[in-house]
């Protein structure tokens, strides 16, 4: 009798606890879409420190903090994100298609100081076809940063799109400048 009380108070456990997470956002990048942010980030971190080349994870954590208005952080996110492999770090089958990037002006002063390097932003491509977040983390100076971001604000692309349906992706877009 005792041994059908117990099973049966187990049972009950798992029913609710199994309620309990079923209610709640899947994860962190949901939490993002729906502009919980601090939440977001709250979930992010946790998944970032048990799988540390979760790419991803990075990327949205790094938005989130620019969301959140802390740049410095969101730096060392995407900093961490551009050093993980993409094609080892991506489990998930979005699909995303760059159809076009222009090329980004050269300052005549950049030119003059002999300004080379990459320039690195974090861009979100919203599931509406539209940029909705652009973020350089690795600048170059005299104008150059800010041409880029003029670049990639002009970028064509087919939305991301997962099980059929359009849904915004965050990548890192580079932008390679050099003298000759």
């Amino acid at each position: 009798m005792k041994i059908n009380l117990i099973a049966s108070l187990i049972c009950f456990l798992l029913i609710c606890a199994t309620n309990i997470f079923a209610q709640q956002p899947e994860n962190g990048f949901e939490l993002y879409e729906k502009g919980e942010y601090q939440k977001a980030a709250e979930v992010l971190q946790k998944a970032v420190t048990t799988n540390e080349k979760d790419r991803k994870s990075w990327l949205y954590l790094g938005m989130t903090y620019i969301k959140l208005d802390n740049k410095k952080e969101a730096v060392k996110s995407f900093e961490k994100a551009d050093k993980i492999n993409f094609k080892q770090s991506e489990i998930d089958k979005t699909t995303f298609k760059i159809i076009s990037k222009p090329r980004a002006n050269y300052t005549d002063e950049a030119r003059r100081n002999s300004v080379s390097g990459t320039i690195k932003l974090a861009v979100e491509f919203g599931a509406d076809g539209e940029i909705k977040e652009i973020f350089p983390f690795k600048k170059l100076p005299y104008g150059l940063t800010e041409n880029t971001v003029e670049s990639v604000r002009k970028i064509k692309f087919e939305p991301a799109s997962k099980d059929g349906k359009a849904v915004s992706y965050i990548t890192i877009v580079s932008y390679s400048f050099t003298i000759y």
